[in-house]
């Protein structure tokens, strides 16, 4: 069954960084260091911040993992409705392992969970949407819908987001696409409808984005440069064009100078916060790899402007 939202006004904008998750060794949460992130992120102007999403190695956490990880989020952000939004990603393999999953990351004191489909068996938009809005029948805390098909293997049509953009519990989407086209194909289909949010992921296209009308951003390069990625969209709002084009113009740079290290980008960004003194060690969940030593030079030479 499919709620019909009311009028409410947008619950998220602005820009959210999608945390790295800290870790002491590699079973084990760094709290401390959890705590330290989301306070820099907010010092920052984050309007939020995500943990347990893909660049938090969320779904290679284990679900008591990214339930401690959202409380400690939680006790650093404060009590809930008083300050940014604390969005959870919950992951599982099937719709019994989400239906617990958003349970316990709601109990934990997420404001919104950000869900992401089951990925080892592809799914057509429709089977996407309807996963969402089953999700969100039994859900007690508002949902994201989380869009990351390079990876997932399950690309959405704008007609599937309009069906589930209806259920009065999504309150809106990340879009971790890099096709901007679709993306403003999605804002297209879903600017009428009261409340729902539109976010990128994508940090190359953020400036497409947010012409195209999209309400913010969750990116994983905010753990390095959310400052920028605030100044960037306050350009956009001002169309200062100019501003807006330098600033993606480093953003992107940066982008492809991570990807240009050989690891993957949980290990190259929480080796970059190692270095900056942010974190204090710069281990991945296994099988994810950290960043090994002889590699670090080449990470310090990706974030150099």
């Amino acid at each position: 069954m499919t709620i019909e939202r009311t009028e409410r006004p947008r619950v998220l904008s602005g820009c959210l960084p999608a945390l790295v998750t800290p870790l002491t060794d590699p079973a084990t949460l760094d709290t401390a260091g959890v705590a330290a992130v989301v306070a820099a992120a907010v010092a920052d102007g984050a309007s939020g911040v995500l943990v347990a999403g893909t660049t938090g190695e969320g779904s290679l956490l284990t679900p008591e993992q990214r339930e401690e990880l959202t409380a400690t989020a939680r006790h650093a952000l404060g009590p809930a409705g008083a300050g940014p939004v604390l969005v959870a990603g919950a992951s599982g393999p099937n719709l019994a392992a989400l239906h617990a999953d958003v349970a316990r990351l709601a109990a934990a004191g997420a404001d919104l969970v950000l869900v992401l489909p089951p990925h080892l068996q592809p799914l057509t938009p429709d089977e996407v949407a309807d996963l969402h809005l089953a999700v969100a029948e039994r859900a007690e805390v508002d949902l994201l819908a989380y869009h990351i098909p390079q990876l997932a293997g399950s690309p959405l049509t704008p007609e599937a987001v309009r069906r589930f953009a209806a259920h009065e519990r999504i309150v809106g989407m990340k879009d971790s696409s890099p096709d901007a086209e679709r993306r403003a194909a999605f804002v297209s289909a879903t600017r009428e409808v009261p409340g729902f949010a539109l976010l990128t992921g994508h940090a190359p296209t953020l400036a497409a984005a947010l012409e195209a009308g999209a309400d913010g951003s969750i990116l994983a390069i905010s753990n390095l440069r959310l400052r920028q990625a605030v100044e960037l969209t306050a350009a956009a709002a001002a169309q200062d064009t100019q501003r807006v084009a330098t600033l993606q113009d480093g953003l992107t740079r940066l982008s492809g100078a991570i990807g240009q290290v050989g690891a993957s980008v949980p290990a190259v960004l929480k080796a970059a916060l190692q270095l900056q003194g942010r974190i204090d060690e710069r281990w991945c969940t296994p099988p994810l790899a950290s960043v090994p030593g002889r590699r670090l030079d080449a990470v310090r030479t990706a974030l150099m402007p």
